[in-house]
């Protein structure tokens, strides 16, 4: 089942990333003929599309025909994971903190809540190395 895609989104989001055609078929694991047809004439597989979308890093929905416009909407606009770290960092904040004063309540000291502070913690450097990546990949990319 062939689907309709945005040509001119498509083309404008490989080009914001400096990418060729040849090196968007490659990091999607596409053919060259492939992208070369999608970006000529719209029509795409689902699965082609998924995978332009995802390298491209915004949603398979957002490359629709009918998302055809000027300018790059909301939910195509690719995500840094800021804002998604801030809310992790929060949720992280006020259930360790309710870990500690329940250990502190029941043992007098801080015994076992330092343990999933520190794995959780683990995840958090971990997502917050990644948001730092992906900002600075784009500033460096100006």
């Amino acid at each position: 089942m062939e689907m309709k895609i945005n040509t001119q989104l498509l083309k404008k989001l490989r080009e914001e990333k400096a990418w060729s055609q040849e090196h968007l078929a490659e990091v999607s694991n596409l053919s060259l003929r492939t992208v070369q047809r999608v970006e000529s004439d719209g029509n795409a597989s689902p699965e082609t599309k998924m995978a332009l979308a995802s390298v491209l890093g915004v949603e398979s929905a957002s490359l629709g025909a009918e998302s055809i416009s000027g300018t790059v909407q909301e939910s195509t606009k690719p995500r840094d994971g800021s804002k998604g770290f801030f809310t992790h960092f929060f949720i992280y904040a006020t259930v360790n903190v309710g870990l500690v004063l329940l250990d502190l309540h029941s043992s007098g000291s801080v015994t076992w809540s330092r343990w999933p502070m520190m794995g959780w913690g683990l995840g958090l450097v971990t997502h917050w190395i990644r948001v730092r990546k992906s900002l600075f990949g784009k500033s460096d990319e100006k």
